[in-house]
């Protein structure tokens, strides 16, 4: 349960549409539409929320060897904060886990330990650049690439557009430069490597103009990140999706995070409900 707590931790690292949209049966003809004219679309449907609050999530962890079936509850504060409970049957807690602009907390009740740090972590621990606003734009179905979570910025950088199946895409394929873990990382795989071939792909829903499928990957390596979000339909007046999943996956090993949402209140008033008792020890 330990490392399903931290990959939690990790992958949490790493909608005016009128229909849900589940499966496409056919391929559509979609409206041949500019790269700006998309970007003003994804811009005035962006979610309008000041609070969001998810009273019953179903969580699911997986990866090649094991799956938890858990429940959550989440929180978010736009700009200011993202709680998220976890608890086993029983109502049990495993997991507490905050995100401020500037902090990242995380307390495991069973093992009675607890983890404090920025967002220097992930690019030391994994050469991800995550920002709190990544992780909000991520959860909050928002438009977001890997390398520049904000739409302006996006705007400005320099895309391939398409259409495929029923889908805008907005894509680049760029050689990035390693940084120190993942030299690190070939080095053990007796690679002498200093530059990765990296695919982004921003899946866009033509009838709500929100990402459904945003994707980073390694294409040497088959190493990469994906999320999806699925059954876009109307909580309360907002539109969001029912399923959100994270699967994070390499040539030997998946793992994956789905969030599936029952209940969604906006915009009512939400506290953190978050403290690290003086007995619990602290996580490297």
């Amino acid at each position: 349960m330990r490392s399903s707590c931290v990959l939690l931790l990790v992958l949490l690292c790493l909608v005016s549409c009128r229909s849900v949209k589940e499966v496409t049966e056919s391929r559509r003809d979609l409206p041949n539409i500019t790269e700006g004219k998309l970007f003003k679309n994804i811009i005035s449907n962006e979610l309008d929320y000041n609070t969001i609050y998810a009273k019953k999530v179903d969580l699911f962890l997986k990866d090649s060897k094991s799956s938890h079936s858990l429940k959550a509850i989440l929180r978010i504060q736009r700009d200011s904060f993202i709680w998220i409970s976890v608890s086993a049957s029983l109502g049990v807690d495993v997991a507490r886990l905050l995100l401020t602009p500037d902090s990242v907390k995380f307390v495991s009740p069973r093992e009675k330990k607890y983890f404090v740090s920025d967002y220097s972590y992930f690019a030391e621990r994994f050469d991800v650049g995550l920002t709190f606003d990544c992780f909000q734009r991520i959860l909050t179905n928002q438009f977001f690439d890997f390398e520049s979570c904000t739409t302006e910025t996006a705007r400005g950088k320099r895309y391939k557009f398409d259409r495929s199946g029923n889908d805008y895409v907005l894509y680049s394929l760029e050689e990035k430069a390693l940084g120190r873990k993942l030299k690190k990382l070939y080095k053990k795989r007796r690679k002498n490597k200093e530059f990765s071939l990296v695919l982004q792909k921003i899946h866009i829903d033509p009838d709500c103009f929100r990402p459904n499928a945003v994707s980073i990957e390694d294409l040497e390596e088959g190493v990469g990140m994906m999320v999806k979000y699925n059954n876009i339909k109307d909580f309360s007046g907002k539109l969001f999706p029912e399923k959100i999943t994270f699967n994070v996956f390499s040539d030997n090993d998946n793992w994956e995070v789905i969030l599936n949402f029952d209940r969604l209140e906006f915009d009512v008033e939400v506290s953190p409900n978050f403290r690290i008792p003086s007995k619990y020890k602290r996580m490297n």
